[in-house]
């Protein structure tokens, strides 16, 4: 018995400087971008997360040189009004890229591939700045690598990042911004801001929020942390403050003064030309296609034409609301957001079939989301506690997390649809969300790294049952591939390997475990 507890001691020591090494994070992003590909070069062109869409604009702006637009382009009315549109900028910039490639092929499935592999190379760069963030926040290396390797076996994420969408670039971004933030945090605690490092930040975040409109969240979220942390470090000497900043703007150099001064006047400009004037002229930063089309030319809006005949229906019966509580649709939301995390979702080519998830991958992330909530109430106090950055980003959660749900729950009210209950908008933000729950884990598990480790070792055995892309392949079938027969075979070939190896539960809807309208 004493030579059996030795041994799970050191085979448990060996598993633990495998975590903590860098090493194994890079076999993660290795691992990651194997899954991705594997869908990006498999999986039947559209997929279901709007990849049509996506593409389609793409291909929109790759006829213009400018993303601004006087009027309406032609043919364009199946992408809403786009004189307006708050999120242009993945489309506009990733219309570059198609353009080279049109130059030497006019396949529609090549180009498609090709700019899959560019969005997984961005989303993968999203992978690599967001563990810097979680070390920024004084989280262990191996706590780090374990919360990435958790994220990339999620099967909602491979599939998103191997397809065409502006979140592929968004998620790089807010990595970004946050580590940006960070570096504004520590000018602030050394009673020393620097303006070029809040400009580089307002820049950046100016622009992300180009890229999808959500974002604006989470920029409002940081302005109003730093305003609020600057105010209390400097007890509220706001001329010391505003001193400082002219100062660190004195001893920069005439030619880095222009640079930042001319991107910040292109950077404004491209966001009051778009947000504020929305907001001025419409009222809205997003306007409703029929604000500035015709109804006739937003009907070839498949997304509005949704919404509005829903909106019609709700009219003529307003009883028919079910979740008219905001309480009652949390908890809907909740359990939506955390199904549709792990779901098997096929493009419109097959009516968006869809199956439920392997259950032993969402049954241990429903247990890690509990406990996780449960040991960051626990440990509230050691958390926050001289730690700046986990405040930032639970601010930061906080406020995107309200924001999808005042939006989610304004679009129910509209069309009695649970249009927003996608787990694909945690993404962004589910790497920020684990710095914190794992920073609550090492308070929990203080002095415990064995159990920390087989904890960890545990949960991403049974996530390997389903996690990732495996769900995709063992719920999917021949209808779901690339045209192709070596595509098809491949997949076939993987589904009958998996087949034994895997506890993939019930295929179709039968369980009460799944709560349908």
């Amino acid at each position: 018995m004493y030579n059996n507890v030795n041994e799970m001691k050191n085979l448990l020591h060996k598993i633990s400087k495998i975590l903590r090494s860098n090493r194994f994070f890079w076999v993660i992003i290795g691992f990651f971008v194997f899954e991705s590909v594997w869908i990006a070069i498999s999986a039947v062109y559209p997929q279901a997360f709007d990849e049509n869409f996506h593409f389609g604009l793409i291909k929109v702006y790759s006829h213009y040189w400018l993303p601004f637009f006087s009027r309406q382009p032609a043919n364009a009315n199946a992408y809403g009004a786009l004189t307006v549109n708050p999120s242009y900028l993945y489309h506009y910039l990733m219309s570059f890229p198609f353009r080279i490639i049109e130059l030497f092929t006019h396949s529609q499935t090549i180009q498609v591939i090709l700019l899959r592999l560019i969005d997984i190379a961005l989303f993968g760069t999203g992978l690599v700045l967001s563990r810097k963030v979680m070390l920024r926040t004084h989280l262990s290396n191996a706590l780090s690598n374990v919360c990435t390797a958790v994220f990339v076996l999620i099967p909602i994420v491979p599939q998103l990042a191997a397809q065409i969408n502006y979140d592929t670039l968004l998620f790089p971004l807010i990595a970004l911004v946050i580590l940006l933030t960070f570096r504004v945090i520590d000018d602030f605690n050394k009673k020393q801001p620097r303006i070029d490092n809040l400009l580089l930040l307002i820049l950046v975040s100016t622009f992300t929020s180009l890229i999808k409109e959500a974002f604006l969240s989470i920029f409002l979220a940081i302005a109003l942390f730093l305003i609020v942390y600057a105010y209390r470090l400097f007890n509220g000497r706001i001329k010391k403050f505003f001193s400082l900043l002219t100062v660190s703007w004195k001893e920069m150099t005439w030619q880095k003064q222009l640079i930042i001064a001319a991107v910040t006047v292109i950077a404004l400009g491209m966001f009051g030309q778009r947000d504020v004037a929305n907001l001025i002229k419409y009222h809205t930063i997003e306007p409703n296609c029929s604000a500035v089309l015709s109804v006739n030319q937003c009907k070839s809006y498949s997304t509005w034409l949704y919404s509005y005949n829903n909106h019609q229906n709700v009219l003529t019966s307003r009883s028919s609301i079910t979740f008219l509580n905001p309480i009652y649709y949390l908890g809907s939301w909740l359990y939506w957001m955390w199904y549709r995390l792990f779901f098997a979702i096929n493009g419109p080519a097959s009516q968006y079939t869809n199956y439920p998830p392997l259950p032993l991958a969402c049954a241990t992330a429903a247990l890690l989301g509990i406990v996780s909530l449960i040991f960051v109430i626990r440990y509230r106090r050691q958390i926050f506690k001289n730690n700046p950055y986990i405040s930032l980003l639970f601010v930061v959660c906080g406020f995107y997390i309200l924001s999808l749900l005042i939006d989610g729950y304004a679009q129910y009210r509209y069309t009695n649809e649970l249009v927003t209950m996608n787990g694909r908008y945690l993404i962004p933000i589910l790497l920020l969300l684990a710095a914190i729950v794992g920073t609550a884990f090492s308070h929990a598990l203080h002095k415990m790294e064995l159990r920390k480790t087989l904890i960890s070792a545990i949960v991403l055995l049974f996530l390997l049952q389903g996690g990732g892309f495996l769900t995709f392949v063992s719920r999917s079938d021949a209808d779901w591939d690339w045209p192709n027969p070596i595509v098809i075979k491949i997949n076939n070939t993987a589904r009958k390997i998996t087949k034994p190896v895997l506890v993939k539960g019930s295929k179709t809807y039968t369980t009460k475990y799944w709560l349908f309208n």
